[in-house]
């Protein structure tokens, strides 16, 4: 089916877009061979595949109460998406996904790249319009609507998940102890926040930009692999890689260096050229790739385009991709 086909929500309940949260992850992390993250055939020393699937399992009743406030509120607070509480959730699913797993922050990403999309999908379905330009629309509204709230609730679901490659900033640096109250002096919003860690940061760049590497790189050419391989696995891996391929990934930027990032990238394209998990070379060198940065112990891990993947995947299924 072509990208213009794919144009108009096909999810029909809050139920339905709950199995799309779980499917979307499920199919990013179950995504084999992604080179540097953990999969199916390699862990890490202290975070294996099993506490990526136990997360994504524990986190979907949040999920669905999120869904649930924001359809009890969606008509109440038509003019003002401020209602949505992208902090609360944020906090609420990374507490859960702590609790339940020993492998550390192992979704967070995922929680983060979500959460607006889901939080669009429900309202897009209570105004029962489903085109894809209306999606694009209430996502941006709902960006632009966050609070400063949200931002301290961000701050608190990082520090919960104590995750490792953040760095050092200029400004409202997490590791700051006067942070807070310096947001709280400034009336920082989330919107705000993502839009000054742009720049250093692939998750906030998608907020800042309504999700442009999401919406209008990842997602169509996630269809247009699948069309042309229909193979599910084919689709996730190849898609990993074209993201990657045009943006370095900014956590190895963080922990090992641009020039590390733009190597991993230019190899990521290699890998594309050859045809990937489509010929026997595309094959090898994909191995290769991964047995190369996981000898790096997780230093070398793309786990940023990981996230945008599972954005993308999510968007592949909520307007009507079936495998």
């Amino acid at each position: 089916m072509p990208f213009k086909e794919y144009s108009k929500l096909v999810v029909k309940t809050i139920e339905d877009i709950i199995r799309c949260t779980t499917l979307s992850s499920l199919l990013e992390v179950s995504g084999w061979p992604k080179p540097g993250n953990v999969h199916r055939t390699h862990d890490f020393k202290n975070t294996r595949f099993e506490h990526f699937l136990a997360a994504v399992a524990v986190i979907q009743p949040n999920f669905f109460k999120f869904c649930k406030r924001i359809q009890n509120n969606s008509i109440i607070h038509q003019n003002n998406l401020s209602y949505v509480h992208l902090g609360k959730f944020f906090k609420d699913a990374a507490k859960r996904m702590m609790e339940w797993q020993k492998g550390g922050n192992v979704i967070l990403g995922h929680i983060l790249i979500l959460a607006p999309l889901v939080a669009a999908t429900v309202i897009c379905l209570q105004d029962e319009n489903l085109d894809i330009k209306y999606f694009k629309k209430v996502l941006k509204k709902i960006i632009e609507d966050t609070t400063v709230q949200d931002t301290l609730d961000l701050y608190e679901a990082i520090n919960l998940c104590n995750p490792g490659g953040l760095g050092k900033v200029e400004r409202y640096d997490l590791t700051d102890k006067n942070a807070i109250h310096q947001i709280q002096k400034d009336k920082i919003t989330l919107q705000q926040i993502f839009n000054i860690s742009q720049t250093y940061d692939l998750i906030s760049s998608e907020y800042s930009s309504v999700y442009n590497i999401i919406l209008n790189e990842g997602l169509p050419y996630y269809y247009e692999v699948f069309n042309q391989s229909n193979d599910i696995n084919i689709s996730t891996v190849h898609t990993f890689l074209y993201i990657l391929e045009n943006h370095y990934d900014t956590l190895i930027i963080r922990k090992a260096g641009l020039n590390l990032a733009r190597e991993i990238s230019e190899n990521a394209s290699k890998i594309l050229k050859v045809g990937g998990l489509t010929t026997n070379k595309g094959k090898k060198l994909l191995m290769e790739m991964d047995n190369n940065l996981q000898s790096h112990e997780g230093k070398l891990n793309p786990g940023t385009t990981a996230d945008l993947i599972a954005g993308i995947i999510f968007c592949a299924l909520i307007f009507g991709l079936k495998f």
